[in-house]
Formats: structure tokens, C-alpha cells, sequence
């Protein structure tokens, strides 16, 4: 998995409502990394977290 694919899981899982901690556990990585991942993308603010999820996915979509 490259680290784009498993930062977007991580934003996902996120704004998904998921713990730090059990997403950490999921990607295996420390809770650290992934709050800084989160942080960078909008954490703890899950709206502009699914923001960014959506933005993401509408980029995609455009570029198909």
C-alpha cells in the first residue's frame, strides 16, 4: 500500500467516526501518526474531514 492510498484510509476511517486508536491498530502505525495524518486533513473536525474525503473523491471522479 502506498503511503497517498493509506493516508486516504486514514482520513476515511476518520471522518467514518473512528477512534485514533483503532485506526492506528488497523493501519498499524502509532496513534501519533495517524492524529497528525488526521490533523493535517481537518481532525477532530469530522465535517471538514468528510469534506476532504468528498473533495477527494470529486477530483477523482473528474479526472476518470
Amino acid at each position: 500500500m502506498s503511503e497517498n492510498s493509506a493516508q486516504q484510509m486514514i482520513v476515511t476511517m476518520l471522518a467514518e467516526g473512528n477512534p485514533v486508536w483503532y485506526v492506528a491498530a488497523m493501519v498499524n502505525m502509532r496513534s501519533h501518526d495517524v492524529y497528525v495524518i488526521g490533523k493535517a486533513a481537518g481532525y477532530p473536525d469530522r465535517t471538514k474531514l468528510r469534506r476532504t474525503v468528498w473533495a477527494r473523491k470529486q477530483a477523482q471522479h473528474l479526472a476518470a
